[in-house]
């Protein structure tokens, strides 16, 4: 959302702040929510040797079923902070703050119960969350890291759990790889994120938290299913994720680079997990 022509850094800085203001409102979840999607990307790579910049508009916020607690109720705890659904989206969990910033509140879809997009969790309401298929890992690998805010006129931090590489990477080949169908659907950006994670992250450290992630009974079809796409959309510097990725670099890097990167990397990944290069 760029309506009001504010510049990207303003928009990765209000989004943060944002973040925080989430947090904030589900303190007394705490236990149960893990911080996903681009901001916890942009967290373990912030010292990335990329060139294209951080950039979100939104926050994404995974919600652990078995920890989550009856009070206070998520859509009171995020309307008395300010936050309301996003009328356009129209989606269970998607919510805007007070100034048009999204967060979205999201479910593995293992544990989601019945239904196509909203969440079984009474007593809160069906529509303040909503499922995702390959969150499962992030409830799996997650730590505890203190997020700050990035301008000086917001001086918070607040401590929360946040979705390990492993299962950011797991998530967001999900993401690619469940829209191949729907080309229009599919982002540069997921792509690039992808390709952050594996730049900065040691191959062999992330070989052994996918190694646990495909050993654990939540997650380990989604790891499983997320490696295929990896070989499928990484694996070479034309396949599509490795295009896209390098795309993202069109205009302030050097795509041929990037792509012939996300091949080698995700080579030297699936051989390392003993899968076929």
């Amino acid at each position: 959302m760029n309506s009001t022509g504010a510049s990207e850094h303003d928009l990765v800085v209000r989004a943060r702040s944002v973040l925080i203001d989430a947090l904030v409102a589900l303190e007394a979840h705490r236990d149960a929510v893990i911080v996903i999607g681009a901001q916890a990307v942009y967290l373990h790579t912030g010292s990335a040797p990329v060139a294209v910049a951080e950039a979100t508009k939104d926050s994404d916020l995974g919600i652990d079923l078995r920890t989550l607690g009856d009070d206070p109720l998520i859509e009171e705890a995020m309307t008395h902070a300010g936050f309301y659904h996003d009328p356009v989206a129209g989606q269970p969990g998607s919510w805007l703050s007070p100034d048009g910033i999204p967060v979205d509140l999201m479910v593995p879809e293992a544990m989601a119960g019945k239904g196509s997009r909203s969440v079984e969790a009474p007593p809160h309401d069906k529509r303040a969350l909503r499922r995702a298929v390959g969150l499962e890992a992030a409830v799996i690998d997650n730590a505890p890291m203190l997020i700050h805010a990035i301008t000086v006129d917001d001086p918070r931090s607040v401590e929360a759990r946040v979705a390990g590489p492993a299962a950011l990477v797991v998530a967001k080949l999900h993401k690619l790889g469940e829209r191949l169908e729907t080309p229009h659907r599919l982002l540069d950006k997921d792509a690039y994120d992808v390709y952050r994670l594996l730049v900065t992250v040691p191959t062999g450290e992330l070989a052994e938290s996918l190694e646990r992630l495909l050993a654990d009974d939540l997650a380990g079809e989604v790891t499983r299913v997320a490696l295929e796409f990896l070989g499928k959309m990484f694996a070479q510097p034309d396949s599509v994720g490795s295009v896209m990725a390098g795309r993202a670099e069109e205009l302030v890097g050097d795509p041929a680079v990037v792509a012939a990167a996300c091949a080698a990397l995700t080579d030297d990944l699936l051989v390392a997990l003993g899968c076929t290069g």
